[in-house]
C-alpha cells in the first residue's frame, strides 16, 4: 500500500467521520455465522442421540443442553449483532464485548464439543459425512468455534484501531492542531503542479517526436 503523505492522511483520516466502520462490522457478523453453523451441527447431533439411543446418557447429553445452548445462541446472536452495529459506530466500548465473544467461543471447545468427543456422541450424517467415530465432526465443530473468535478478535483489533484513528483525528481538529480545508488546498495546489507539468512533459515528448 503507498504511504501517504501528511495532508492526504488528514484526508483519509477526515473521511472517517462520514463513513461506517464497516470492515469490523462485517467481521463480527461473519464470526456469528460461524456460531450459527456450529449450533445446527450441534443441534442435529443432539436430536439424533434423542432418536437412536432412547433414555441413555447420550438423551440426557441432549436433554440437560438443548435449552440452554438455544438461549445460549440466542444471546450471543443479539450481543454479537448488537456489537457489529456498535463498532460500525466507531464505539471502541465494543471492542471489549468481541473480545469476550472470542473468548466464550474457545472456552465452548472444551464444553459439549469435548464431551460428545470423549463418549462418541458427535456421530450425525453432515452433508456428505457418515461418521462412525467423534473425532471427523469433532474437528468440524473445532473449525466453527476457532473461525467465529478469529472473526470476532479481528473484528475487535481493526475496530479498536480505525476508532482511536478517528478519536485522535477529531480531537486534532477540535485542538486547532489539524485543519483539513489547508489540507485539501495545499493537495489541489499539488494536483495542480502535477497536472502542468504532465501537460508540459507531455507537450516536449510531442515537439520531440516531430522534430526527429
Amino acid at each position: 500500500m503507498k504511504e501517504l503523505n501528511p495532508n492526504q492522511q488528514i484526508v483519509a483520516d477526515d473521511i472517517l467521520r462520514y463513513k461506517k466502520n464497516s470492515l469490523p462490522a462485517n467481521l463480527a457478523l461473519l464470526g456469528l455465522v460461524f456460531n450459527c453453523l456450529y449450533f445446527m451441527l450441534l443441534y442435529g447431533i443432539k436430536l439424533s442421540t434423542v432418536m437412536n439411543n432412547g433414555m441413555t446418557e447420550a438423551t440426557r447429553f441432549s436433554n440437560l443442553t438443548m435449552g440452554f445452548s438455544v438461549v445460549l445462541t440466542l444471546f450471543m446472536l443479539l450481543i454479537a449483532f448488537l456489537s457489529s452495529e456498535g463498532i460500525k459506530g466507531y464505539n471502541k466500548k465494543y471492542c471489549i464485548v468481541l473480545l469476550a465473544l472470542a473468548a466464550f467461543q474457545i472456552f465452548r471447545i472444551f464444553g459439549y464439543p469435548l464431551y460428545g468427543l470423549k463418549n462418541n456422541y458427535l456421530t450425525v450424517n453432515y452433508f456428505w459425512l457418515n461418521p462412525t467415530e467423534s473425532i471427523t465432526e469433532f474437528i468440524i465443530m473445532l473449525a466453527y468455534l476457532c473461525a467465529s473468535a478469529a472473526c470476532f478478535v479481528l473484528a475487535a483489533v481493526i475496530g479498536y484501531f480505525r476508532c482511536r484513528r478517528l478519536e485522535k483525528h477529531e480531537a486534532g481538529v477540535k485542538d486547532g492542531s489539524v485543519n483539513v480545508e489547508n489540507a485539501l488546498k495545499t493537495l489541489d495546489e499539488e494536483e495542480s503542479r502535477a497536472a502542468a507539468e504532465f501537460s508540459e512533459r507531455e507537450k516536449e515528448l510531442v515537439e520531440e517526436g516531430e522534430n526527429a
